[in-house]
C-alpha cells in the first residue's frame, strides 16, 4: 500500500536564482506542485543452506535469518524528480553467531529541470553489496557472507535538446566510487556529447560523438578521450560527400597510458541513402604518421530505423589497439522484445586484477588430499594431528588495486516473449577484459533462461536457470590461471496473503566446477519470506 501526499503551490514565471535552486534541491516538496509517494516495508526471510561455507567436502548447514526494513519513495513534479529505494538487513547465522552482521543497500536518483531549457541538474548515489573476490565466489550474496560494500556517487549537469534543426545529448558529471576494502576506488570527471543535424537540414549534415574520462586513485591518474566528427553536403541525389575526423588518446601515470595510444586521422567519405530511414557511411582515413603507428584505413557505419519499434546501427573502424567494432539492434512488437549490443570501452581502476597468494601450509587427510580445501584441514601448529594427515600448500587468486587501462569488449543479447499469462526471458552476455600493459585476457560468460507463469491475480511461479563461466589468465599458460563454471537452478512461488502482505517460497540448487580443486562444491537452499507493506 502506497502513502501519497499532494503538494501544490501557485505557479510563477519568474526566473529562480541559484540560491533558490539549491534550496529546491534540498527541499523540493513545498516548492512546486508534485506528489510524494511513500512505501515502507518490513519483512523476514529464512534461508536454510546445506553448505554455508561452500566447502567441497565438510559441508556445514545453517539457518540464515534476514530481518529487513525498507523504504521506497519518490517525488514527481513538472521540474523535479526524486526516487529513493533502500533496505537495512540484519543477517543471523545459526551455525556461528560471531559472523552475524547488518547490511545496507540503497539507490537514490534525482533530476532538477531548469525550466524548459533542456538543462538538468542530476545526482545519484548507490550502496550495494558485491562479491569480495570473484575468483572465490562470483555469485556471493548475504547468505554466503563473502561480500563487501561498494558506494557510488555521481553529480553533474545534463543538457538535451531535440528539434527539427539539431539534437544535442550531453552530460558532465563528477564520479566517486568507494569500497570497503579500498580496491576499485576512484574519483574523477566524465563528459559525453552526441550532436547531429535535424530533419530540417537542407544543405549541410553533421554528427559529433565525443567522450572524456578522468579518474584518479591516490597517486595514480588516467585520462582518456575520443572524438569522431562528420561534416558533409546534402545533395539532390542519394549520395552525399563528407569529411570524417577521428582522434583519441590515453594519458596519465598508470599502465597502458603512452604515446602509441593516439590515433589522429582525417579523410573523405560518402554517405549512401537507399531510403529515407537507412544510410551507409564509408570513409578513407589518412592517419598522422608522425603521431601514430597505425596505417591508413577504411571505416564504415550503418544506420537503419524503419519504424519507431526497430533500430539497427553498426560500425567498423580502427583504433590504436587494432580493429574496432560496435553494434546495436533493437526490435519490439506486441509480444516479443529483442535487443543485441556490442561495445568496446577503455576503463581503469576496476576490481578484476588478481595475483596468486599463498594461503599457507595445512595438514590435510591423506586419502582426500587432491579434493581437500583449507576448511577440511588443520593449521600446522595444531596439536594431536592423526598420522593419516599430510602437509599441503594452498594458494588462491586475490584481488589487488588495478592501476592500469583495460580494454573491455562486451556483447549482450536479451529477448523477452510476453504471452497473456507466461513470460519467457533469455539473456546472454560475454565480456573479454584485456589490460593494455600485459595483453592477458580474462573472459566472462553468463547465460540465463527465465519462465514466469501467473496462475492468478495473487500468485505466480518462476523457474530460472543460469550458467556462468569465468576464465582468468585465459591466454597466459605461465600465469596463475583459473576456470570456474557455475550452474544454478531456482524455483520460486510468490503469493499475496492479504492486503499489503506477500510471501514467497524458493528452492535453489548450485553446482560449481573449478580448476581450483578447493572451489568445487554443491549447495542447496530453501527460503521462506514474508513481507508487510505499509
Amino acid at each position: 500500500m502506497a502513502i501519497t501526499v499532494m503538494a501544490t503551490v501557485k505557479s510563477t514565471n519568474k526566473i529562480i536564482p541559484t540560491s533558490a535552486l539549491i534550496c529546491f534541491l534540498l527541499t523540493p516538496a513545498p516548492i512546486w506542485a508534485g506528489e510524494w509517494t511513500f512505501e515502507p516495508n518490513i519483512g523476514l526471510t529464512e534461508t536454510y543452506t546445506n553448505n554455508v561455507e561452500l566447502s567441497p567436502n565438510s559441508k556445514q548447514s545453517s539457518l540464515v535469518s534476514q530481518a529487513f526494513i525498507g523504504l521506497n519513495t519518490d517525488y514527481k513534479s513538472k521540474y523535479f524528480d526524486f526516487a529513493f529505494k533502500g533496505t537495512e538487513t540484519y543477517a543471523a547465522f545459526s551455525h556461528d553467531s560471531d559472523i552475524n552482521d547488518d547490511f545496507q543497500e540503497a539507490q537514490v536518483d534525482s533530476r532538477l529541470f531548469i525550466g524548459d531549457t533542456g538543462l538538468q541538474i542530476i545526482a545519484s548515489s548507490s550502496i550495494e553489496n558485491i562479491s569480495k573476490n570473484d575468483t572465490d565466489n562470483s555469485l556471493a550474496d548475504l547468505v554466503s557472507g563473502d561480500t563487501i560494500q561498494q558506494q557510488r556517487h555521481n553529480a553533474g549537469l545534463e543538457y538535451n535538446v531535440f528539434n527539427t534543426d539539431f539534437s544535442i545529448t550531453s552530460s558532465i558529471t563528477y564520479n566517486i566510487t568507494n569500497t570497503e576494502d579500498n580496491i576499485g576506488e576512484y574519483e574523477g570527471y566524465s563528459f559525453d556529447l552526441i550532436t547531429k543535424n535535424g530533419r530540417s537540414a537542407r544543405n549541410v549534415f553533421w554528427q559529433v560523438d565525443a567522450e572524456f574520462d578522468q579518474r584518479e586513485n591516490k597517486d595514480f591518474n588516467g585520462k582518456s578521450y575520443s572524438i569522431e566528427a562528420k561534416v558533409g553536403a546534402i545533395t539532390s541525389y542519394r549520395i552525399n560527400p563528407f569529411i570524417r575526423a577521428y582522434d583519441e588518446d590515453l594519458t596519465g601515470n598508470i599502465l597502458g597510458a603512452n604515446s602509441n595510444n593516439s590515433t589522429p586521422s582525417i579523410g573523405p567519405g560518402i554517405r549512401w541513402l537507399p531510403t529515407d530511414h537507412f544510410f551507409i557511411d564509408i570513409a578513407y582515413n589518412f592517419v598522422d604518421e608522425n603521431i601514430s603507428n597505425s596505417d591508413d584505413y577504411v571505416s564504415t557505419s550503418i544506420n537503419w530505423k524503419p519504424s519507431a519499434r526497430t533500430f539497427l546501427s553498426a560500425g567498423y573502424s580502427q583504433r590504436f589497439y587494432g580493429d574496432s567494432y560496435d553494434f546495436s539492434f533493437s526490435h519490439k512488437n506486441k509480444r516479443l522484445t529483442n535487443r543485441i549490443t556490442y561495445v568496446e570501452s577503455l576503463e581503469a581502476f576496476d576490481r578484476n586484477t588478481f595475483i596468486e597468494t599463498d594461503l599457507g601450509v595445512f595438514l590435510c587427510p591423506s586419502s582426500d588430499i587432491e579434493l581437500s580445501s583449507p576448511a577440511d584441514c588443520f593449521v600446522t601448529n595444531t596439536p594431536n594431528i592423526p598420522d593419516s594427515y599430510t602437509y599441503t600448500t594452498f594458494t588462491s587468486l586475490t584481488p589487488v588495486e588495478n592501476n592500469e587501462f583495460t580494454l573491455n569488449k562486451r556483447l549482450g543479447w536479451k529477448s523477452i516473449l510476453a504471452l497473456s499469462r507466461t513470460t519467457f526471458t533469455f539473456d546472454i552476455s560475454t565480456r573479454d577484459r584485456e589490460p593494455l600493459s600485459s595483453g592477458v585476457v580474462d573472459s566472462y560468460l553468463n547465460i540465463s533462461f527465465d519462465i514466469s507463469r501467473k496462475f492468478s491475480p495473487i500468485s505466480t511461479i518462476n523457474f530460472k536457470t543460469r550458467y556462468s563461466e569465468n576464465i582468468y589468465n585465459k591466454n597466459n599458460p605461465d600465469g596463475a590461471g583459473q576456470k570456474d563454471k557455475y550452474k544454478v537452478l531456482t524455483a520460486t512461488y510468490n503469493r499475496e496473503l492479504a492486503d499489503s502482505i506477500s510471501s514467497f517460497i524458493s528452492i535453489q540448487l548450485l553446482d560449481r566446477e573449478s580448476t581450483r580443486v578447493d572451489r568445487n562444491y554443491q549447495e542447496a537452499r530453501a527460503s521462506l519470506n514474508i513481507t508487510k507493506d505499509f
